[in-house]
């Protein structure tokens, strides 16, 4: 039955064919009412968060799923943000502005907490292990960089309708550099969290990122809340693409959340 793989591998093995026999009980002429379906997968998923390894790996892997959430985010924050760029601030916007701090701040400061482990793992000869991703991450770093500069020039030769939509090619260049920058945070992002895996970090260093962790999903929050409240005075051409940043922000903080009950319920354990 699908429904068990919502459960890790041991779970199954041990109480598999009792719960396949429950469920086919509730079930009529074989067909899983929806109900039901959604019970086993919640149910499924909570067992797998309970059972990922011991509570060290747990609360490390949901401050690297906050970690994750924050880029989402960030692409996300940039997409609100040139959408503002001309439109009057307002309380909504300086709340945005405000969170947006406060949770940079907060994942810089997560990043300074672990200095010292990743100094070590670096003299350890740790770079072998994390070469690839980091070079990967500078590289298109680069790439943007070279990107980036010619367009912020050619832009200063345009008048404000043909850099917002009347001159398809430089629309098609802005896009070309924007899924540049959005892969170079990605690609670091990538190389954050396969370094952070390896770090030997210490129950104090576990419990301030868990906290900070906390934090930045609070930040997260934040922005999105004020994100929606700014979007509902947007213009009618800014209400489509504000609606799906704003679903991209929910989403991520979702994300961030889940990673932080995961890292405190964990830490405790």
């Amino acid at each position: 039955m699908k429904l068990l793989f919502a459960y890790p591998p041991a779970w199954r093995e041990r109480y598999g064919e009792e719960l396949a026999s429950l469920i086919e009980a509730d079930s009529d002429d074989g067909r899983v009412p929806w109900r039901v379906k959604l019970d086993v997968v919640r149910a499924g998923l909570a067992e797998r968060l309970r059972s990922s390894g011991p509570p060290e790996a747990r609360v490390r892997a949901g401050v690297l799923l906050v970690l994750e959430s924050w880029a989402a985010f960030v692409v996300a924050g940039l997409a609100f943000a040139k959408s503002a760029e001309h439109v009057a601030a307002d309380a909504a916007y300086v709340g945005v502005q405000v969170a947006a701090g406060v949770g940079t701040l907060a994942v810089l400061a997560g990043i300074t907490l672990v200095a010292r482990p990743l100094s070590a793992f670096l003299r350890a000869g740790g770079w072998e292990a994390v070469h690839r991703p980091v070079l990967r991450a500078i590289g298109a770093t680069g790439l943007t960089v070279v990107a980036f500069v010619p367009l912020v020039l050619w832009a200063h030769s345009l008048t404000y309708t043909q850099r917002n939509g009347s001159d398809w090619l430089y629309g098609a260049a802005a896009l070309v550099v924007a899924a540049c920058a959005v892969t170079s945070i990605a690609l670091w992002t990538h190389a954050a969290v396969a370094t952070a895996r390896r770090l030997e970090l210490t129950r104090p260093v576990l419990t301030g990122e868990t906290l900070l962790a906390a934090v930045t999903t609070l930040a997260m929050a934040t922005i999105t809340v004020a994100a929606t409240l700014w979007s509902e005075h947007a213009s009618d051409a800014l209400s489509v693409r504000m609606a799906l940043v704003t679903l991209v922000m929910a989403a991520a903080t979702v994300l961030a959340a889940a990673g932080t009950f995961r890292s405190a319920r964990a830490l405790r354990a």
